[in-house]
């Protein structure tokens, strides 16, 4: 933060502020905007869309809970995590951006059967749990939603397989691999040699994995 200053700088989300809960975080990779680039396109999308709610399932510290609430302005946006810390610094974040969120703790199928409504949109990063969510239960409202779910087979083996077999009547289903794609941050990162360069846009991966984009077909 000091190189850089508390806002992002580039990508879909960039002008978030990044409060000071969030420096327990790699954060070089959100400040610059290389973050889960692979997803920048899909963004793109998602931005040109209307959504009557939005959840974002393993919110973590609220990078894209706030991203979208301040990109569909006056949309409830449910953001969930297990971890306290991470509760406490969605919270901080919330009041950073001046953008509301709902901070709430598991995200269970029942509390989606009572509560998601008609044309959300879902972003799920929930290590696993995924394939209850998604794939065993049954909730209703999610044939009408557009869904971005990363896939974590090496703690629900096959859950990709099953999300395909659900919605594949009812949904566009694009897979996305979870490998860096090319940045051009090279002014900011000038003062870096090429392996600090790579470690400062790279996250942190403990195995590899993929995200299966939802879209509606009807």
């Amino acid at each position: 933060m000091q190189q850089f200053g508390n806002k992002v700088l580039h990508g879909p989300f960039s002008g978030i502020v990044l409060s000071s809960e969030t420096c327990r975080e790699h954060l070089s990779p959100f400040l610059l905007g290389t973050y889960e680039n692979e997803l920048h396109e899909v963004w793109m999308e998602v931005f040109k869309m209307q959504f009557c709610e939005i959840l974002d399932i393993g919110a973590k510290f609220g990078f894209y809970a706030i991203g979208l609430a301040k990109r569909f302005p006056g949309k409830p946006v449910f953001a969930f995590d297990t971890d306290p810390w991470a509760r406490k610094a969605m919270r901080q974040m919330s009041s950073a951006n001046h953008a509301e969120i709902k901070v709430l703790g598991l995200c269970s199928p029942d509390w989606m059967r009572q509560n998601l409504q008609k044309n959300a949109f879902v972003l799920s990063d929930c290590e696993g749990f995924e394939a209850t969510l998604f794939g065993s239960a049954e909730i209703p409202n999610l044939s009408s939603a557009t869904m971005l779910i990363e896939i974590h087979e090496q703690f629900s083996p096959g859950v990709a397989v099953m999300i395909h077999k659900k919605y594949s009547k009812s949904h566009n289903i694009l897979v996305i691999p979870t490998r860096s794609q090319d940045c051009d941050v090279s002014n900011e990162l000038a003062f870096l040699n090429e392996e600090e360069r790579k470690m400062a846009v790279e996250e942190y991966r403990t195995a590899e994995q993929s995200w299966i984009f939802l879209t509606r077909k009807f």
